[in-house]
This record gives structure tokens, sequence and C-alpha cells, in this order.
């Protein structure tokens, strides 16, 4: 890893120790010492390993990545979805199918956000227990010790909420889908005691909506109360247009407009009603994506190849 990478990490572990509140609590939602992200804040590398770094990067939400993101339709959605859902103290689900740009929208507005005391968790398939115990070292908050019922758990991430109700905090629940029962019914908790004084935002796939509304046809337990708090109406994305796929690939490096339009085409578009009209838009972004990386390999190649056969 290079000093250039570690220079933009410490960047995150700056920005994420302000929006938790303190050292320690990044420390804890790392699950690295304290000093250690000392070490790293004050350019003492030389005794800290790539893995640690790349752990401290990986739970502070850090991005190496160099694939650009374009503002793109469903970006500007999950905004606004995000933005109305904080101004207003909203519980908000967004359902719609995978690679649609539900997460880059979701990331983005979080890198420009963390100061606010809002907070992301990437969801797995986690029953109650696990799901709280990550939210808690999200919060930045040290895991208690001993057993403790999931209900006294829970009551911890609720109580940290509740210190931090006057900056009405917002949680956002990526791949929310992934959760068993159990979590999702915990937010049926964290609804009736911060009603009004926070905002959660969930997301996930079409499976999110399907699952939570065949609950409440077959009266499953806290299905219905699930699906009442969180306004029974589940947003539903777009997709990208042609003018979303065309900044794609103008963010990417790709800026031939008859590209633009091929790549377009190769990925299917679909006709989909929007208001009063029809447009054509891709569904899968992830598609979009792949094809950009293999013109970029072969326009390097081919100027690769140029510069060989010149006398």
């Amino acid at each position: 890893m290079t000093n250039l990478q570690k220079s933009g990490i410490v960047t995150t572990i700056e920005n994420e120790i302000h929006r938790i509140g303190s050292a320690n609590k990044f420390a804890n939602k790392c699950g690295a010492s304290p000093a250690i992200i000392s070490q790293m804040r004050n350019g003492e590398w030389e005794r800290i390993s790539n893995g640690m770094w790349h752990r401290v990067a990986s739970r502070s939400g850090h991005v190496f990545s160099n694939w650009q993101i374009a503002e793109t339709t469903n970006y500007r959605l999950m905004q606004k979805v995000l933005n109305d859902a904080k101004g207003e103290c909203l519980f908000v689900p967004v359902s719609y199918r995978a690679g649609a740009g539900k997460t880059e929208g979701l990331k983005g507005w979080m890198r420009f956000n963390n100061r606010d005391f809002n907070y992301m968790l990437k969801c797995r398939q986690w029953a109650a227990r696990e799901f709280i115990e990550n939210l808690i070292q999200e919060l930045g908050l040290e895991i208690p010790k001993g057993y403790m019922s999931v209900d006294k758990l829970g009551q911890v991430a609720i109580d940290r909420f509740i210190e931090l109700k006057e900056h009405i905090p917002l949680l956002a629940l990526d791949q929310a889908n992934s959760l068993k029962p159990s979590a999702l019914k915990f937010l049926i908790h964290l609804y009736n005691e911060l009603e009004d004084e926070m905002s959660v935002v969930i997301v996930g796939t079409e499976n999110l909506e399907t699952e939570i509304k065949r609950g409440v046809r077959y009266n499953k337990h806290g299905y219905d109360e699930i699906d009442s708090r969180f306004g029974r109406n589940y947003i539903h994305l777009i997709g990208s247009t042609k003018t979303d796929v065309a900044a794609i690939c103008e963010a990417n490096g790709i800026t031939d407009k008859k590209l633009h339009k091929d790549i377009f085409d190769e990925c299917g578009p679909r006709p989909k009603k929007v208001g009063d009209q029809f447009i054509h838009v891709v569904e899968d972004t992830r598609r979009v994506k792949r094809i950009i990386k293999r013109e970029k390999i072969k326009l390097k190649n081919s100027n690769y190849e140029a510069v060989q056969v010149q006398p």
C-alpha cells in the first residue's frame, strides 16, 4: 500500500472521528486499538501492517476504486430519498432490482453528509443479535461483555440514538433484504422509541418488498408492524437512460458519442413508463460498467499496437 493511499485513509479516519465523536469510538467501530488509530493519524506508519490498513479502511467506508460515479437519474433519486428522510424524520424503504445503483447513491450521500450523525450498515444474513452488535460497533460503542439478552443489547443502540436525537441521526441499511426477520423486527422498537426524532432508510432488492408484503398477507408475526412503520409504500427507481449511460461513459474516460450509443444498445434497454411517457432504460448498471471497462481495455490495446508498428 502506498503512502498516498494511507494518507487518503487518514483523511477518512479524521472525518469518521468527527462524525462519531471520539477516536476511541472510532477504534471500537474498527475493532482496532486506540494506539493503532493514533499512530495512523500521527504518521507513525512503520509498524502498521497492510492488513490493518485495509481493515480500518473497510470499517471506515474508505473507497480505493478508480471507477468514477456519475450523477445518474437513480443516483439523484437516492439523494432525494435520503434528504427527504433526514429532513422529515422518516422511515423509508427502497426496494428495486440488483445493479440499479442504489448502493452507489447511498455511499455518495454518506460521503457528503458524513459529519451529520448519519450511519450506514451493509447488511448480511444477520439475525437480531448479530445485527445489533454490528449496529453498536457502527455507532462507535463497545459491545457489552458477558451475556446480555437481545432486548437489552438492542436498548444499548437505542439509548445511543436517544442521546443523538437533537442531531436527527439517520441510519441507512444497505442490502436490508439479507436481514433475517428477527433483525427487521428490531426496527419496530427503534421506531417506537424515536418516531419523529431519527430517520431510517432500508435499501434492498425487489425481494425486500416482496417478503414484507408476503409476511403481511400471511399474518406473520411482526410484518404488519414493519410495513406500517415504513409507510406501506416502497420507493422504486427508474433505471439508466441513454443520457445516464453517456454520463457514466464520460466520467470513466469514454468520450466517443457513437460508442456511448453502442454501449447503451448493447445493454438491452427496455421501455419503461415514467409519468405519462415511455422511455428506454438499462436496468443493470453493472453490465454498463463491465462493457465500459472492456472498451477501455480495447482502446489501450489498440493504442499500444499503433505505437508498436510505427517505423
